[in-house]
């Protein structure tokens, strides 16, 4: 490197200094200001536009208010005539109700004065159906379909035998507002309900409608108000608005709590605010309360506040050029005589000890060089003196080489006796080689023996027309396996985890395997049951384990099921593994008993559950090990974990065994990567 490019080097490390202990500071103090300008332009823009939609809401509520104010007033002077027309049916035309179910209730309807084009007659049986109406779009209509409301109003109808008048409700098929009443007939089997529309209550509807719409027009951010009522089944009493179903849970939680609740989302590139305002609904056993959604688009305050920041942004970055720039004029002077300072520096560097830094003027840099020459002057007198030493050391060293010497020929007796070491070591590791592969050899010898305790895949075919099994040892030998077999007109199939993997669980599963094949053919255990209360037994009797010998017992989670194909019946028992039946895209899950098979010598054996199940053509059944579930992988390396193993499950059920066994194998590979297989994996699944 040459004279100038250290000085350069030194003026740069100058320059750096500065920035770090002047212009640092300042840019903090502006960030720090910044920051504090933005977030209170940023609350005065969210205080400015909650005020504002304050007002919106409560201008919104009063116009709710208002209708169900109206609709009230509207119901009262309906109600004398629709209890004088339901009291009438009841006394007079239902007394018997031997017929009820078929006679004509448009001639009943012209008969009592009723208007067809705006009033019905229902009749609804104890199981919530429409029997017989005036309105063939409601006929064979369940109510009780419309939620548990339904259901239990009209049950405490039937119980209390009294007549009851409901408020106005938007009705399924016309979306028009329509008042319905009920009463019980007087054998208590039938509820005759009455529905009348209204055409002022629809003017009303129509007035609230148009109320809105100009609200809308007038605060360019709303984007719509409707009004909701129910908890099952929301509907809008103003539009064929749809609440949305995402944010059904919060609806309801504003309706228990009677309060606000806000939910605010992008969709695409806008953001939506959603405000749900609980409104109290009187005189009503039905619909106790209602919603008020406002949907407004929070896009525009978002701009601003994104505005406000790229202002701060450019003030900013101009502030710390201006001050980079004022900085490096100010450095020359300070550098300069720095700049002399490093040439004497560099000679004396070189070796010239006899140079001295130039003293020039009355300043910091000024006692910097008289203390500099002061230095120099020790430094040379320093120099002189090494020198001296050197030669002294020198002859010390000399005598230190012939001793160094002596110790190489000792270090080189001593390496001839590492050499002889590392030989017998070797012929060592030669024999440990050789008995790993002896041990190897067993073990892939065991491996053989257990693949042929499993059943042949011809076997399996002949018994189970439509099924796959994804079976994958974690070791050459396997804690994991599966067992079929045929008894009276029954095939039994099960998916057993031993204690362990590799060499012990293999072990485990040719001592489960050959009990389960004596609990079918000797013990004659007929039942899954029955079969695995056998099989816990003999596994007990087998291991013969004590609480002082062991303290983990060994034993066997199992799914154990039998399946008649010709009377469609299925039979299931586990210990501690489900089975998952799909049926109709729907999960049933059987659970096992939270014990094992297999206990301690003197323990009392428990009995399985035995679970008997009606299947039809297209079911599918899942039974599997804990492996699958328990394998580590994903982008976090978490477990699979059984509630995303249901999902799967879920996805693929539907389609061809064998296309279900590729996803699950694949789907296993995707997750675990390159971390290692912790468990033995087992999934069967049988489609009926």
């Amino acid at each position: 490197m040459t004279q100038h490019d250290n000085l350069n080097k030194q003026q740069t490390t100058i320059f750096r200094q500065l920035i770090f202990n002047v212009v640092f500071p300042a840019i903090i103090a502006l960030v720090v200001l910044g920051i504090l300008n933005y977030q209170n332009t940023k609350k005065i823009l969210v205080n400015s536009n909650a005020e504002k939609n304050r007002i919106i809401y409560d201008e919104i509520t009063s116009i709710h208010e208002l209708q169900d104010v109206t609709l009230e007033i509207l119901e009262d002077q309906l109600n004398k005539r629709m209890e004088e027309i339901s009291n009438r049916l009841i006394s007079e035309y239902f007394v018997n109700t031997g017929n009820i179910e078929t006679v004509n209730l448009d001639d009943i309807r012209l008969g009592i004065g009723m208007n067809p084009e705006f009033e019905d007659i229902y009749i609804i049986n104890r199981n919530g159906i429409v029997i017989n109406t005036t309105f063939e779009k409601d006929k064979n209509l369940n109510i009780f379909d419309f939620g548990i409301e339904h259901q239990n109003l009209l049950l405490q109808i039937f119980e209390s035998g009294k007549y009851v008048s409901e408020r106005f409700a938007i009705e399924s098929n016309t979306k028009r507002l329509k008042k319905f009443t009920y009463q019980p007939s007087l054998d208590g089997k039938y509820i005759v309900e009455l529905g009348i529309y209204s055409s002022k209550a629809d003017e009303v509807t129509e007035f609230i409608k148009n109320r809105i719409n100009d609200l809308e027009g007038q605060h360019g951010g709303i984007l719509s108000v409707d009004l909701f009522i129910g908890i099952d089944h929301p509907f809008s009493l103003n539009s064929d608005a749809e609440l949305n179903p995402d944010h059904l849970e919060t609806y309801r939680k504003v309706i228990e709590d009677q309060q606000e609740a806000n939910i605010r989302e992008k969709e695409g590139k806008v953001w939506i605010d959603y405000h749900y305002i609980y409104l109290s609904r009187k005189k009503s056993d039905l619909y106790k309360g209602s919603v008020i959604q406002m949907i407004a688009d929070y896009s525009n305050e978002r701009r601003m506040l994104r505005v406000e920041l790229m202002k701060f942004i450019l003030i900013f970055g101009i502030t710390l050029l201006i001050v980079v720039i004022l900085l490096y004029q100010k450095t020359k002077v300070i550098t300069d005589p720095i700049k002399r300072l490093v040439q004497k520096v560099n000679r004396i560097t070189d070796g010239h000890l006899n140079e001295r830094a130039d003293v020039v003027g009355n300043n910091e840099i000024t006692r910097l060089s008289e203390k500099f020459n002061v230095m120099i002057e020790q430094l040379e007198s320093y120099t002189n003196d090494l020198e001296q030493k050197v030669k002294e050391r020198t002859a010390e060293i000399e005598q230190q080489k012939e001793e160094i010497a002596a110790q190489r020929d000792s270090l080189e007796e001593q390496r001839n006796m590492l050499s002889e070491a590392n030989a017998n070591l070797a012929h060592a590791y030669k024999e440990i080689e050789e008995q790993k592969r002896h041990i190897e050899d067993s073990i892939h010898y065991a491996k053989r023996i257990q693949t042929a305790i499993l059943p042949p895949d011809e076997y399996v075919s002949s018994l189970l027309p439509d099924y796959f099994i994804f079976y994958l040892p974690k070791d050459i030998v396997s804690g994991d396996f599966y067992w079929v077999n045929k008894k009276d007109g029954r095939v039994y199939v099960a998916a057993v985890d031993c204690t362990g993997h590799g060499v012990p669980g293999a072990f485990m599963s040719i001592v489960g395997h050959d009990q389960l094949d004596y609990s079918v053919n000797v013990v004659g255990a007929r039942t899954p049951a029955e079969i695995l209360n056998a099989l816990n037994k003999g596994v007990t009797g087998t291991l013969r384990q004590s609480r002082i010998e062991v303290t983990v017992k060994d034993g066997m989670d199992i799914a154990l099921c039998s399946i008649d194909f010709e009377k469609n019946k299925l039979e299931y028992a586990g210990a501690f593994n489900p089975l998952y039946l799909f049926r109709d895209h729907e999960l049933i899950h059987y659970d096992a008993d939270k014990f094992p098979v297999g206990a301690f010598i003197g323990e009392e054996l428990q009995h399985f559950t035995n679970n008997s199940v009606e299947v039809k053509k297209g079911d599918m059944i899942f039974i599997f090990s804990d492996g699958y579930a328990d394998q580590f992988g994903g982008p976090k390396h978490k477990k699979f974990m059984i509630k995303r193993f249901r999902e799967l499950l879920s996805e693929i059920h539907s389609l061809p065994s064998a296309k279900q066994k590729e996803i699950l194998e694949k789907r296993f590979h995707d997750w675990k990567k390159d971390l290692q297989q912790v468990d033995d994996i087992l999934v069967i699944g049988i489609r009926i």
